[in-house]
């Protein structure tokens, strides 16, 4: 797939591809199996293959993955990169020079074992420095992460990590450039097709689980690279490297030659046998639309544009958009807390659970085993002994909502307690794993017969910190929530029906905030689900307003991001204009802000 543009959402390319001879009778040993045994079936077809030595990759690359202009297509980086490349075994700064790169780690099946620790398929030539920031992380979504770039060379990384931002997984996570996620998925489901028998032995990681049947991936995995392989269709790159892999190594990604088989496998057409070569799929495909994140570069004081993924075989789709707030409409929280007289840079030794007075914004704060914590913070807890941290007294309702900055507790060496933190009023709580970096969990609390919150270890050496606290009555998540809205149009509600494009830019909008899903109607007259739902803020006025602006003076550069990290850090005097900082219209201005405006910084140079 192109790289994700205006003219990608906009428009259906219809073409041909030169799809590759595939030898006669190649997977004939497949047809009309389903299920697990169709996906015995393709391993043993594709498991039986030449071993390559490591080093034969770097002469295989000239075949499989050199472009028109003479250069490998990198996945990761914009670098330049030919046959005649530095090899670099450690890298610090991109471009620096080229790397072998495993996008499915070795790490995952073992280390340096045959024949996965030479698999053409899935070791691409790249970046060293990419290659050691992605590391053996898994692919996902993480939004706001970090991109590297080096000016100097004016080449940069492609793609970005950071914490995950898809539900059920928020470790770190490598989220490829949008160009290559199909092509990493189409690997990824080669991998475990092609050692079916074998990953039930391997360490594994966040991505896999052996335990889920023969579907080999954890749930949200498998979901997510579902989503990526149905959004980025093969493209001829993949069918070109594929056949060049064929002839280097003798074996095929049937995903890359069939790709209606991960659907047999693990995706819609689940029990159903698959009819082979050259055998025409069922009529009409069916795939239920993703809505994309908003980009916040086609948001007006007016206006925006929704982007949403391809539903197969559609005659139209039909959006609904929802005015759920005012732009200027936000809870106010019952209290804030920042534990701002904690002036620590190390861990003390002294619990102050009883005189926590003295280090909080608020009085009545109690607790057990706590002290201060690195970072101007509250350390909770010991290696030995479950800590709590208890907030005031409050007058709390029913429901209760509890907005938490935390992170887990890291040791000297790096190594983290891997710590997770049950939030509670009463009997009613919640558990949240918590990530290695400070970040915001929020925790919806029904049936609160208490009036105060705790924050509790789960077990010892789950150890804790804490650096923000915001408590409100009520559910301040349920605007968010998807609702039916009424058939008719006007600036704050609007239901718009046979759109032929997988994108529509909704105009003369009033300001606020909105959400925004959409549904496919089929070729054959069916409805999809309604999608997941998305959110934009609009500003109102006739003047566009300037997006990452946050000081007003008419550009977007270093001065606006110090500005934003001095309001983060609470050093910020200066005017500043909320709405513009909220770069990712979470309604929260935090690290995350900092991040979207750095990338739209480097997106503009």
């Amino acid at each position: 797939m192109k790289k994700i543009t205006i003219l990608l959402f906009c428009s259906m390319l219809i073409g041909s591809l030169a799809w590759a001879d595939i030898p006669k009778g190649y997977y004939s040993n497949a047809v009309g199996k389903q299920d697990e045994a169709l996906m015995t079936a393709l391993e043993g077809i594709i498991n039986v293959h030449s071993l390559l030595t490591y080093n034969e990759l770097w002469d295989a690359y000239p075949s499989t993955d050199e472009g028109d202009d003479g250069y490998y297509i990198d996945m990761y980086s914009t670098c330049k990169y030919n046959h005649g490349s530095y090899h670099v075994g450690t890298a610090s700064y991109v471009g620096q020079g080229l790397n072998r790169e495993h996008s499915f780690p070795k790490s995952w099946f073992g280390g340096e074992v045959y024949p996965m620790y030479t698999d053409l398929t899935m070791i691409i030539p790249t970046d060293g420095y990419v290659n050691q920031r992605r590391s053996n992380h898994p692919y996902g979504v993480c939004e706001g992460g970090i991109t590297y770039t080096n000016e100097e060379l004016n080449v940069s990384m492609k793609g970005k990590i950071g914490n995950s931002t898809y539900d059920g997984y928020s470790q770190t996570v490598f989220e490829p450039d949008d160009e290559y996620k199909g092509d990493f998925a189409r690997i990824y489901f080669y991998m475990v097709t092609c050692y079916k028998s074998q990953v039930g032995s391997w360490p594994g990681s966040g991505q896999l689980d052996s335990s889920n049947d023969y579907k080999a991936f954890s749930d949200w995995s498998l979901q997510l690279l579902m989503e990526w392989h149905r959004a980025d269709p093969v493209s001829a790159k993949e069918i070109s490297r594929n056949e060049a892999v064929y002839v280097k190594q003798g074996n095929r990604n049937p995903f890359v030659d069939h790709p209606e088989l991960a659907e047999y496998i693990w995706g819609t057409k689940q029990h159903s046998a698959w009819s082979g070569d050259n055998i025409p799929d069922d009529p009409i495909t069916k795939v239920q639309p993703v809505m994309m994140a908003v980009d916040t570069t086609a948001v007006t004081g007016s206006s925006f544009r929704a982007d949403w993924t391809s539903g197969g075989d559609v005659s139209s789709y039909t959006l609904k958009v929802n005015r759920i707030a005012s732009a200027t409409e936000a809870p106010t929280p019952l209290l804030t807390e920042g534990f701002s007289q904690v002036q620590a840079n190390s861990d003390g030794r002294t619990d102050i659970g009883t005189t926590l007075n003295s280090y909080t914004d608020n009085p009545g704060w109690t607790g057990y085993k706590v002290y201060v914590g690195a970072g101007n913070g509250i350390k909770v807890g010991t290696g030995d002994v479950v800590g709590y941290l208890n907030s005031p007294e409050l007058e709390l309702a029913g429901t209760v909502t509890v907005v938490v900055n935390a992170k887990s507790w890291i040791n000297g060496k790096g190594v983290s307690d891997g710590s997770s933190m049950v939030v509670s009023c009463g009997d009613v709580s919640q558990t949240v794993e918590l990530s290695t970096n400070p970040t915001d969990y929020t925790i919806v609390l029904n049936g609160c017969r208490e009036n105060t919150v705790k924050f509790t270890m789960t077990e010892p050496a789950k150890r804790f910190y804490v650096y923000h606290v915001d408590i409100y009555n009520g559910d301040i998540t349920a605007a968010m929530r998807l609702r039916q809205v009424k058939e008719q149009g006007d600036s704050t509600m609007r239901t718009v029906s046979g759109i032929t494009d997988t994108c529509y830019t909704v105009k003369a909008l009033t300001d606020g905030i909105f959400e925004y899903y959409v549904k496919a109607i089929y070729t054959d007259g069916t409805d999809s689900p309604w999608s997941n739902v998305q959110h934009v803020t609009i500003t109102g006025g006739d003047i566009e307003p300037l997006i990452g602006d946050i000081n007003g003076d008419g550009e977007v550069n270093i001065s606006d991001v110090m500005l934003l990290i001095n309001y983060i850090l609470g050093n910020q005097f200066d005017a500043m204009d909320m709405q513009k900082a909220d770069l990712n219209n979470d309604r929260e201005v935090n690290i995350s802000d900092v991040m979207e405006l750095i990338n739209l910084i480097t997106k503009m140079q």
